[in-house]
């Protein structure tokens, strides 16, 4: 079994989880934990004071800050790993980037809700905040309750070329759950032609090299976010990883729509690797 204390030559692994008190962001507080256990991992809960507010969240006019880190306190003191707390007034990309520093290597982490509601260009609005700032992120659905160490991951490429921007923290995670990975390409067409492209795109990255065994699967559908659920039941997967290049117009299945529309429909929680396009 290994040890929860990570070895000294080892930076430490720092999973900055989005926190308010919704069950969806409760849920990631609860995965985020359980992941970091074994991986000797900390945990930071960022209370984000504005995005809280838009959400809907009951704050009062009079609430002190002093009161709130309490109550964000709280939450910290009921998970088991080492955790801080950051109050921040808003999400910039100054904000994320400095947390980033700070606690670096570090993966973000968002809760997913269920439910649609009025305030659902909030969440957009996070969610394009982390990705602009070229960290990796997890998002975590509310109602996810399966493995929580990645055991069998899903990566979906499609043989372009890419480079992971900013990889450290994410090749941690998934090698230190020594995951077996299946590589997944969608296409209109039945011929797999892609497929070695693809895993030779996903060995050059690094990603495969985090994995005890990768095989590859060749999804045929018109559309790739249909296609991508599909494969998501034929692997088994706990979790999906999914390429976010910059200039994502250059390739269909990772054209910014399929993203948002994965981002929402994914049922396990999806890592998000931002790369750079070559």
């Amino acid at each position: 079994m290994p040890s929860s204390v990570p070895a000294a030559d080892k930076p430490v692994l720092s999973l900055i989880v989005l926190t308010n008190f919704f069950p969806a962001a409760r849920q990631a507080i609860r995965y985020a934990a359980e992941l970091a256990a074994p991986l000797g991992a900390q945990l930071v809960l960022l209370h984000v004071r504005n995005v809280s507010e838009l959400e809907g969240e009951l704050l009062t006019e009079d609430e002190r800050e002093g009161d709130l880190l309490v109550a964000v306190q709280a939450l910290a003191d009921e998970v088991y790993v080492p955790t801080s707390v950051e109050l921040a007034p808003d999400l910039q990309l100054s904000t994320a980037a400095e947390l980033a520093a700070r606690y670096a290597p570090a993966v973000f982490v968002l809760g997913r809700s269920n439910e649609s509601t009025e305030n659902e260009g909030v969440a957009d609005a996070v969610l394009d905040v982390l990705r602009s700032a070229h960290f990796p992120l997890i998002l975590v659905p509310e109602t996810y309750h399966g493995p929580v160490t990645p055991t069998q991951v899903m990566v979906a490429a499609d043989g372009e070329p890419f480079t992971l921007d900013k990889p450290a923290a994410a090749l941690q995670l998934l090698a230190e759950a020594e995951p077996r990975m299946t590589v997944v390409t969608v296409s209109a067409s039945e011929a797999d032609r892609g497929l070695t492209a693809a895993l030779h795109q996903v060995k050059a990255s690094g990603l495969a090299n985090t994995a005890r065994h990768t095989t590859l699967e060749a999804i045929h559908d018109a559309y790739p976010v249909q296609g991508l659920l599909k494969a998501v039941t034929l692997t088994a997967a706990n979790m999906v990883v999914l390429v976010a290049r910059r200039r994502s117009f250059l390739s269909e299945m990772f054209h910014r729509s399929v993203t948002n529309r994965m981002l929402r429909a994914c049922p396990v929680p999806m890592l998000v690797l931002p790369a750079i396009d070559e």
